[in-house]
């Protein structure tokens, strides 16, 4: 037996690297795209992303974006490009194949975490413990079960500050390559999310060869020039075509009012105006469940940055790189900081806009634990962590339990709503805490990591076996399935009237949806110009329940025929 244990042990030490891909592939699998498509579309910007990929495919028009087939020029076309490629593969454009692409983004993000951990601390732990701090944040869990253009963006703008930081780790005949694919990533990360995407890695890696006091290293032609060509042949064509196409309307709905406007002018930020600090609870709560071990090494940080100054007299002591452990952990700071920093002072915040500094939080994390897994370091902020964040996950499991049994009035509907995943939640709770408690008093700690993650797979999958559907069931599924049968014959039309959720019904039909939004006096004429002199056309009407309520006594839909009324939505037809 102990032969054979010693077989095992050194085919894995002698293969580690494959094994390391394996696992990761694994857990993507199982974190990523498992139950990928087991719940409906949830929210309005991943209908209108789906929406537009399938108008995409459907039409055959790669340059411009549409949306309810009207021209859409605010987002750039690599995410829709990526699922139309998904939709040829897989022939279909269903939930799951409209997901895909988000998921496969987060994995690739993942993988080239592992890669870059790898690369620069010339250790496999390092580089598959932050993979898995990055795979197992719950925020960035969630948004990669979700089909929105920041997932791609976060991973391009990893991807090119990565490959620019790893010429500071490569050999000297290597470094022109690590900038090359910098400058490919920082394009493919325009065309996911805009000039955002050369102002995020560009701001990154500045500071960093600044702190470095390398930056004369950014502007040597052997790689800047390549570079700016490699851009430039990535990202301008689409530029170009789409400019020709529309011209100044592009420019000014793209470049001023998408990009410019809403950063500095709250007034266009479609209500996305938010204080300073909007993003600071989003981060800490994001990264559970390291948010109270990310606590703990931000006070050792601080506590160290104090000393470190007080022996030198001189904040450039908080600027050395002569060590890759140093070079590392300045790097994932200033990454993380002027992230936060910038997307904070913008005038148009939406809380999936901070998922792009994850990767540097990743980086921080796991060289916390790291140091602890493999060196035995940092062992009573762990432990300590640890068992604060397993304390409030046994009393938060332990409450829900007490609150099944016996709910507050006002929680009554919404326990009865969760009763089917609730004792599921309440348990995993419960019993994975507790399992991470053993193992703090066995002091094992590969197994107290590991433990962290696989309380994050148990709360992935409840999320998405009970958790998402729930929340579609408060009106996301009405609007789908009022639109498909509307959308049972193709001279009908669609018409919806009263709630404010524009282009929240995916587009079953080959025609355009009318969308009133407003239920006021003019909404009332739009509605009857909108249904009337049809032919022998069927013109279907959604409208929120409370709205028709107020409406009917009036007479207003006296005309109408109703289909089907749901808990938040009725569908009628003329």
């Amino acid at each position: 037996m102990e032969k054979f244990y010693l077989t095992i042990k050194t085919f894995c030490q002698k293969h580690s690297n494959i094994l390391n891909v394996v696992i990761l592939a694994l857990f993507c699998y199982l974190f990523l795209f498992q139950n990928l498509g087991v719940y409906p579309l949830i929210d309005i910007d991943e209908t209108r992303y789906v929406n537009m990929s399938r108008d995409m495919f459907f039409l055959r028009d790669y340059i411009t974006p549409y949306l309810n087939f009207e021209n859409f020029l605010e987002k750039p076309p690599l995410y829709f490009w990526l699922n139309v490629i998904i939709y040829h593969i897989f022939n279909d454009t269903g939930v799951f194949a409209s997901r895909f692409a988000t998921a496969l983004i987060a994995a690739f993000s993942v993988f080239f975490t592992y890669f870059f951990g790898t690369k620069t601390m010339q250790s496999k732990a390092y580089g598959l413990i932050c993979a898995f701090v990055l795979l197992s944040s719950v925020w960035f869990l969630l948004l990669s079960h979700i089909a929105i253009l920041d997932m791609g963006f976060m991973a391009f703008s990893m991807a090119a500050i990565y490959c620019a930081i790893l010429s500071e780790f490569s050999k000297e005949q290597n470094k022109k390559y690590c900038w090359y694919f910098a400058y490919f990533f920082m394009a493919l990360s325009v065309l996911a999310k805009g000039l955002i995407g050369i102002i995020i890695p560009a701001m990154v890696v500045f500071l960093c060869f600044l702190a470095f006091r390398k930056i004369k290293e950014l502007f040597r032609p052997i790689y800047i020039i390549p570079g700016i060509l490699i851009f430039l042949l990535v990202c301008i064509p689409w530029h170009i075509l789409v400019f020709k196409t529309h011209g100044m309307l592009w420019f000014n709905d793209y470049i001023v009012k998408h990009h410019f406007a809403r950063f500095i002018d709250s007034s266009l930020g479609l209500g996305r105006k938010q204080p300073f600090l909007f993003y600071l609870p989003i981060v800490f709560a994001g990264i559970m469940p390291w948010t109270i071990s990310f606590i703990s090494q931000i006070f050792r940080g601080i506590k160290s940055a104090i000393k470190n100054y007080k022996a030198a007299k001189s904040i450039k002591v908080w600027f050395t790189s002569d060590t890759n452990d140093k070079k590392i952990i300045l790097f994932a700071v200033i990454y993380a900081i002027s992230t936060f920093l910038f997307f904070s002072v913008s005038s148009s915040k939406l809380p999936t806009y901070v998922l792009a500094l994850f990767p540097a939080l990743a980086l921080i994390i796991g060289y916390f634990w790291w140091g602890y897994v493999c060196f035995d370091k940092y062992t009573k902020n762990i432990k300590i962590s640890s068992l604060i964040t397993f304390v409030i996950l046994i009393f938060t499991g332990i409450l829900g339990a007490i609150c099944l049994y016996f709910p507050p009035q006002a929680l009554a509907s919404y326990i009865q709503q969760a009763n089917s995943f609730y004792h599921y939640a309440c348990t995993w709770l419960i019993v994975m805490p507790l399992i991470g408690c053993l193992c703090i008093i066995a002091k094992n700690r590969s197994l107290l990591f590991i433990s962290h993650v696989f309380l994050m797979l148990g709360v992935i999958m409840i999320t998405t076996v009970y958790v998402f559907p729930m929340i579609t069931n408060y009106g996301q599924d009405e609007l789908e399935k009022f639109s498909k049968m509307a959308a049972s014959e193709t001279s009908n039309e669609l018409v919806t009237f009263g709630f404010a959720k524009k282009y929240s019904l995916m587009n079953d039909f080959d025609k355009k949806i009318i969308y009133i939004v407003h239920s006021d006096a003019n909404g009332i004429k739009e509605l009857k110009n909108a249904t009337t002199n049809k032919g022998n056309k069927k013109v279907y009407v959604i409208i929120r329940n409370d709205v028709y309520e107020v409406f009917k006594p009036q007479g207003l839909f006296k005309s109408y025929t109703t289909v089907e009324k749901a808990k938040k939505y009725i569908l009628l037809v003329k």
